[in-house]
């Protein structure tokens, strides 16, 4: 199998052991947990981990669940673009309404694969958004993963880990650059790009330069069969442009409840129309790069923060619009969510 965190494949052991993680010391113990009954096995490997051999040697000491490799086919998602585009937020508000039941109009339902780093998530994100605050940029050289699902649903159990790298870290031309290692792996790609309300900023359409955009797909075209790499491409803070066609249309919809490539298709368009009109060409390269590519209008909190850098707030709260749109075609496209339908997401 290969691991999502450092790219190595290895053979997954077959051992009657788990990491279990003590809190109390920070540290992961290993337990033989060979004589106990099946159910407290089960029990015991679902919440337990097994170190990654990293064979490559190349990154620090990592666990993965020790259940990773019982499902089949993992799912790889990262999200890439410049630092001020609202990765953390989109990846913050899909995550949570993924588990919140978002997912339910396509019989799909998302569990924690990874119980402590979903906890680390909720808590350090997923609250403090909830509540209202505006999150901190991702942080440079973060080589892990933010979060794991198990999604269940008429394709199967998949799980499926998000990656969100900090724009620096993609937009760096170093080679052994290992905080966006984890395209190497990737089995999808959401490109995210904030949309800019001419209304409101008064410049001019000027052409995009975004270098997250240019390196990641460089490097990913360096790896065999990356055309078919499914891909979407985000654009956030789409609540600027509310009152401006054609993204009113589609944010007035809000979130769906059938899938339907036709639709999906026609907000492509609109979207393909609207980044080109403002001259964002670098951030259309996504979609001329990969064979299934789709694009969506997304809002993750409904309106623009407020307070200083390190404080900021939303004084309505947050309202997520269209956030699971560019998760549902990358499922349609990947057999996450199967049938006719969804072999039509992302192709012509």
């Amino acid at each position: 199998m290969r691991c999502p965190i450092c790219a190595d494949e290895f053979f997954w052991p077959d051992e009657p052991t788990v990491s279990l993680h003590n809190a109390e010391h920070d540290r992961y113990e290993l337990v033989d947990i060979s004589a106990l009954s099946p159910a407290k096995q089960a029990d015991l490997a679902r919440r337990g981990y097994r170190e990654c051999p990293n064979p490559s040697g190349d990154t620090s000491r990592h666990f993965l669940p020790a259940t990773y490799a019982n499902y089949a086919d993992p799912l790889v998602v990262g999200l890439v673009g410049a630092s001020t585009s609202g990765k953390t937020h989109l990846l913050t508000a899909m995550i949570r309404q993924a588990y919140t039941g978002g997912l339910r109009p396509y019989r799909i339902t998302a569990a924690a694969l990874d119980f402590r780093r979903h906890a680390h998530f909720r808590e350090n994100y997923i609250e403090r958004f909830e509540r209202g605050g505006a999150l901190p940029a991702t942080k440079t050289g973060i080589i892990d993963a933010a979060d794991i699902l198990l999604l269940r649903g008429p394709g199967g159990e998949r799980p499926v880990t998000f990656f969100d790298v900090a724009g620096e870290d993609l937009e760096s031309p170093e080679a052994r650059n290992r905080a966006s290692r984890f395209l190497v792996g990737a089995d999808a790609v959401i490109f995210v790009h904030a949309s800019d309300d001419p209304l409101e900023t008064r410049r001019p359409a000027a052409a995009s330069e975004n270098k997250s955009f240019d390196l990641a797909i460089e490097r990913l075209q360096g790896i065999d069969g990356s055309g078919a790499l499914p891909a979407t491409i985000a654009v956030t803070k789409s609540d600027r442009l509310r009152y401006q066609p054609p993204a009113d249309r589609w944010l007035r919809r809000g979130d769906e409840q059938v899938l339907d490539a036709a639709r999906i298709r026609d907000e492509s368009r609109d979207v393909y129309a609207y980044l080109h009109h403002i001259g964002a060409g670098a951030s259309l390269r996504p979609f001329e790069s990969f064979a299934r590519t789709t694009m969506h209008f997304v809002s993750a909190s409904g309106g623009d923060a407020v307070g200083e850098a390190m404080d900021k707030w939303f004084p309505r709260g947050v309202r997520p619009t269209r956030v699971l749109e560019p998760l549902v075609s990358i499922l349609a496209m990947t057999g996450v969510i199967p049938g006719v339908e969804a072999e039509k997401v992302g192709k012509p």
